[in-house]
């Protein structure tokens, strides 16, 4: 049952629930960019849907490893803008072919979500997955921003150290003691 009977904090585990969401998303995201690569190598695979399966997997892995990355809140708003900003730009150009029979003007990048020509249509899957592609086309931007955050020089205000003087805890304990043969460890040579 919960904790609150024992008097613990009922929501002390909330703040474990984005991180659960986040690797069960990466794993998700690695199982299928992988799997339909898999099945699709066979000949079957264009150009389209290899960016698509890549950028899933790549995705995916981000995400598992977003722990070790720690970006900036300014490399999430630049890599987020990025990526709002891709799936706009992925609207405008117009193509003839795929999926939407009736509306000859299909519009959207991977996947052409957005019909118009015989009125405006809008495809939710095909929607959804370019959503996803673009979330993870800016995760990699987000990722590649971090890297080149921290290649950067500190920007910090410069301290003097001139005056400060190391007082350690070891030299003064091996001064305290001089017969140190009855330790069980010894100290390093």
């Amino acid at each position: 049952m919960g904790g609150a009977h024992r008097g613990e904090d009922p929501w002390a585990a909330w703040p474990s629930i984005p991180a659960v969401l986040r690797v069960m998303a990466g794993w998700f995201l690695v199982g299928i960019g992988a799997l339909n690569l898999a099945v699709e190598v066979d000949g079957g695979l264009t150009g389209q849907y290899l960016i698509f399966h890549v950028a899933l997997l790549a995705g995916g892995v981000l995400l598992l490893a977003r722990h070790r990355i720690r970006p900036s809140r300014a490399g999430y708003l630049v890599s987020g803008l990025l990526a709002l900003a891709g799936m706009a730009v992925a609207t405008v150009p117009a193509t003839t072919r795929c999926c939407l029979a009736d509306h000859p003007q299909r519009r959207g990048y991977p996947f052409p979500f957005l019909g118009t020509g015989d009125g405006v249509h809008v495809d939710p899957e095909y929607l959804a997955a370019d959503l996803v592609f673009w979330a993870c086309a800016g995760l990699l931007v987000l990722t590649v921003l971090t890297v080149i955050e921290q290649r950067l020089p500190e920007r910090r205000t410069p301290v003097d150290l001139g005056a400060y003087t190391g007082r350690h805890a070891e030299p003064r304990a091996m001064a305290a003691t001089g017969d140190r043969s009855g330790e069980n460890v010894g100290g390093l040579p």
